[in-house]
């Protein structure tokens, strides 16, 4: 790989401990370097053909977190209100306390400047690639949550226009019906 790699402003805010999002416990250049290291067998993005405007680039989960708990573990549930930024639409978020799952895969999305110039998504940095997302997961291929889908296919603020299957969508509505975003993060 030849570029630089930096965080979204957006990502690093999000994918914490006790977010209800993955996160990675390792430094920013531990995640850089095992990026690099995996380049060359990533792949595009879900709703795009082009590994060179997004790419998800695939890990050793070894120090990802997962920040969801399977609803059979699931206990104490509580629904908020929530907006990701300023602009977009409020949405209602489930969080629970019970066991996180365990990350068994782990992969990161990440954005080329010039998609991100394309789509008006503002740039965090003067980097080639921006992580945007960190997925751990118990399964492989873990499916988008279904109102990142529907905000990118709808093409409402926030989104990057894309185009789903019905299969797409089934399996979204399935997995996620299935999890919810953990109050704080247990192991």
């Amino acid at each position: 790989m030849t570029g630089t790699i930096g965080w979204s402003n957006f990502a690093r805010g999000r994918h914490t401990q006790n977010s209800g999002y993955s996160y990675f416990e390792g430094s920013d250049e531990e995640l850089e370097q095992c990026i690099r290291d995996a380049w060359e067998s990533r792949v595009a993005g879900h709703g795009t053909d082009d590994p060179d405007k997004v790419s998800v680039v695939s890990l050793d989960p070894k120090g990802f977190r997962c920040g969801t708990v399977h609803v059979d573990r699931a206990f104490d549930l509580e629904a908020l209100i929530d907006q990701r930024r300023e602009g977009e639409d409020s949405h209602v978020v489930v969080r629970a306390d019970g066991l996180c799952e365990e990350a068994r895969f782990a992969s990161i999305v990440l954005y080329s400047k010039e998609e991100l110039i394309a789509t008006g998504e503002d740039r965090s940095g003067d980097f080639d690639w921006e992580i945007v997302c960190i997925i751990a997961s118990q399964v492989e291929d873990e499916p988008m949550h279904p109102l990142t889908m529907a905000r990118n296919q709808l093409n409402k603020e926030g989104g990057s226009p894309r185009h789903y299957s019905s299969e797409e969508w089934a399996d979204s509505v399935w997995y996620w019906s299935q999890r919810v975003k953990a109050k704080e993060v247990s192991l």
